[in-house]
């Protein structure tokens, strides 16, 4: 049983990941990015007042050397602009260029969109424990890999 439910939660996060991964590329593409710019431009349009590298790097879990990187790539191409204020390069904020603006509430439509064709006929009490039940399992593989010497224990 326990295999079985392995099997079937590998599978199944396997093939989000990468539908969502196709999906991310295909839609940037057409906007000359990358599917790694998508959560900087989600977040950045969510906030007017802009992040730090900080900020971006511990809301999509990446690390220091990524976002230095996406930074880099989206200022280059006029999305994201660097606020002044800090002399610290990594606390500076980002905000979104008009252009940056326009691409992030192009993508705000297109999840929207594609939100409701996946969910679309779940109820709303199912979705709720599903992200529920599902932040919990993250969050518990998450503190796994913090802690490898619990899987030891854990049998």
């Amino acid at each position: 049983m326990q295999e079985d439910r392995f099997e079937l939660f590998d599978v199944s996060v396997s093939l989000i990941c990468k539908s969502i991964q196709k999906i991310k590329s295909e839609i940037m593409q057409s906007y000359g990015l990358k599917s790694s710019h998508v959560l900087f431009m989600v977040q950045l349009g969510k906030r007017k007042e802009g992040l730090t590298a900080s900020e971006l790097s511990k809301a999509g879990h990446m690390d220091k050397a990524q976002i230095s990187r996406v930074v880099s790539e989206l200022t280059d191409k006029g999305f994201i602009t660097r606020c002044s204020g800090s002399t610290q390069k990594y606390k500076n904020r980002f905000t979104l260029t008009e252009a940056g603006r326009s691409i992030a509430n192009d993508l705000d439509n297109l999840i929207g969109k594609a939100l409701e064709y996946v969910s679309g006929s779940i109820p709303k009490a199912d979705l709720e424990i599903f992200y529920r039940t599902l932040f919990t399992i993250s969050d518990n593989l998450f503190s796994l890999t913090e802690e490898p010497e619990a899987l030891v224990t854990a049998h």
